[in-house]
């Protein structure tokens, strides 16, 4: 038998030589480089049946040995896994199919726009992205496409977009496990690394709720990273730059805070398995930094946004120890240290107690290496996630869940690298411990996720309880105070009041006037909403609060979760109306005139009476 290779594999050529037989110089035949060498077999007489070699160099059989047919190599099958597993992750989102429009960022944006063509439909996107930019600040063209074309295509109907968002998560988790495969992470981690992702309950709103920015890039965004690495690994690179650089642009039209994929795209177009990061950069280097071209966008927004700021818009003060901090907290809350703690905690033991008790083993020497090149990539890359995501909202004071991300994605890929590694330790008692704690880690999450969205589901019943009583029951022109807190400890917040008022007026009791107060009955003023024109006749209040001081209870009502042991309530005021003789200046004006008659005196009587 013999073999001559180059480099890498594609061409394919076999001869054969009867038993395969250990070759070496020693025996007359090239040695075989197994760095070079993709696939190898062989068959059930000891032959060799297939192997690879570099496309550009024809092998040669030595003189003697006869000529085979040429074998192809068997085609990868599908990933099956990622678009299962995908559809796994989605759904324990299947309860939210059952909750109401929820009053985050939906009051303006789920109903329809009728009588338009689409060149009108057009121009109405371009006024929405233009408005929202003047209003607010900032410019998200991608996420006023899929708001419009979602409420023209679902008329106003919470199951069709809540089917939607269900389709849409699945999608996203299905990127997220396509790039940990694209990593060389295990597929058992990525399952797991992908729970952890979709249903930690500190970022699970953004599958909960219908509008939210990140919920819609995250599809996007993971692509972008999927082709910035199929780039390196292929060996047409151009389509996938453009399709990485295509699809960070329509992220950034989401949210600018995408920007920080750019540099992880950056080490991932740049860095292939097999290479030091030196001759990485020598191969790749000039072209990676290509994908930087993105970042044109968000900066030209940035730029225009600080020299034409006005009141009412995000402000970005810059940034501060106590953001960072708020940063740090919320990246801890978005891995559930909680419930993940000691499982990962087991999991490192394991890896740590594998690696040191390993006899070395000079065969498998540079598989090892190998398998430490491979992982370097993803560990860049999960660091440039990392310090982007922060870096990004350090700017500003504001602080959700969602913020997290993409930086999360970083300790998410960690997570991922750590249980590649310890799935691949021996069994030991530290690794049955630590599959106990990781297993059930995940699962105290997904519990918490469910009570997360039966708790969010609660919420959304109690305001549109409140929403039907009042487009009911309002009198024509009614304006409504409504009394804005905390909602954490179960008040109603000024953005549900926001979006009170835009379900009113496209359910067609636009009439009825909304007026943000807080909860001491001070008005409160946002662009969103102008200010009532008068007293308000109604007050509307959550939990705990009462009407302000003169308003008598109309009616309450509570939405119970966690089989009855948490709920919210609201409570709806009226200002009495008074009774003729019941107000002060009424009965004054009702004295004078009494007294004005008896100064008269008696009429006098008419002619002819007598």
């Amino acid at each position: 038998m013999g073999i001559r290779f180059a480099s890498k594999s594609s061409v394919v050529m076999v001869w054969n030589a009867g038993p395969l037989a250990h070759t070496s110089d020693r025996a007359g035949l090239p040695l075989v480089n197994p760095s070079a060498v993709e696939h190898l077999a062989v068959d059930r007489a000891g032959r060799l049946i297939w192997a690879s070699c570099d496309r550009h160099t024809t092998p040669t059989a030595p003189c003697g040995l006869p000529r085979m047919d040429v074998a192809s190599p068997p085609a990868s099958r599908f990933p099956w896994w990622i678009p299962a597993g995908g559809l796994l992750l989605a759904a324990l989102y299947l309860p939210t199919l059952a909750t109401p429009f929820d009053f985050i960022d939906d009051g303006n944006l789920v109903y329809p726009v009728e009588g338009r063509s689409l060149t009108g439909h057009v121009g109405l996107w371009w006024e929405r992205v233009q408005a929202n930019y003047a209003h607010l600040g900032p410019f998200r063209p991608t996420l006023w496409i899929h708001w419009q074309l979602q409420s023209n295509l679902f008329d106003g109907d919470p199951l069709s977009w809540r089917i939607c968002r269900l389709l849409w998560t699945g999608l996203a988790a299905s990127m997220f496990l396509w790039l940990l495969r694209e990593l060389k992470i295990h597929p058992i981690a990525a399952i797991l690394a992908g729970a952890l992702a979709m249903w930690n309950p500190y970022r699970n709103e953004i599958w909960t709720s219908l509008t939210l920015a990140e919920g819609v890039a995250m599809p996007y965004a993971l692509f972008g990273l999927v082709a910035a690495r199929k780039a390196s690994t292929t060996d047409r690179p151009l389509i996938w730059e453009i399709a990485a650089a295509v699809a960070v642009l329509v992220a950034l039209g989401c949210k600018n805070v995408f920007a920080a994929l750019v540099p992880a795209q950056m080490v991932l177009r740049m860095w292939p398995d097999g290479l030091t990061i030196r001759d990485a950069w020598r191969r790749n280097g000039w072209r990676s930094l290509a994908l930087g071209v993105t970042l044109l966008m968000p900066a030209i927004h940035f730029v225009h946004y600080k020299t034409h700021w006005h009141p009412g818009q995000y402000e970005t003060p810059g940034p501060s120890l106590a953001q960072f901090g708020r940063l740090l907290n919320t990246l801890k809350g978005a891995m559930s240290p909680e419930f993940m703690g000691v499982g990962v905690v087991l999991a490192a033991i394991t890896v740590g107690v594998s690696r040191r008790t390993q006899l070395p083993d000079t065969s498998s020497a540079p598989e090892a290496k190998a398998n430490r090149n491979s992982a370097r990539p993803a560990l860049a890359c999960a660091i440039m996630l990392l310090l982007g995501g922060v870096a990004m909202y350090l700017p500003v004071t504001i602080i959700s869940g969602r913020y997290s991300m993409p930086a999360v994605w970083g300790l998410d890929i960690l997570f991922g690298l750590l249980l590649t590694a310890f799935v691949a330790a021996p069994v030991t008692v530290w690794k049955k411990a630590a599959w106990g704690g990781v297993c059930a880690g995940i699962a105290v999450v997904a519990a918490a996720n469910i009570g997360r969205q039966e708790k969010f589901a609660a919420r959304a019943t109690m305001l549109w309880v409140a929403l039907h009583y009042v487009e009911a029951n309002a009198p024509l022109g009614a304006k409504v105070a409504w009394m804005s807190g905390d909602s954490l400890k179960g008040a109603l917040n000024v953005e549900e009041g926001i979006h009170f008022q835009w379900h009113l007026y496209h359910r067609g009791r636009g009439d009825v006037r909304i007026g943000l107060f807080d909860e001491s009955g001070a008005p409160l003023e946002r662009t969103e909403l102008q200010p009532l024109d008068g007293p308000p006749q109604y007050a509307l209040a959550g939990q705990g609060a009462v009407g302000p001081g003169g308003f008598e209870p109309v009616r309450k009502y509570a939405a119970a979760y966690w089989y009855g042991w948490k709920h919210y309530d609201w409570l709806l005021s009226r200002k009495p109306v008074p009774g003729f003789h019941d107000d002060a200046t009424h009965r004054a004006e009702v004295g004078k005139l009494f007294q004005a008659m008896l100064q008269m005196g008696p009429p006098a009587a008419a002619v002819g009476d007598n």
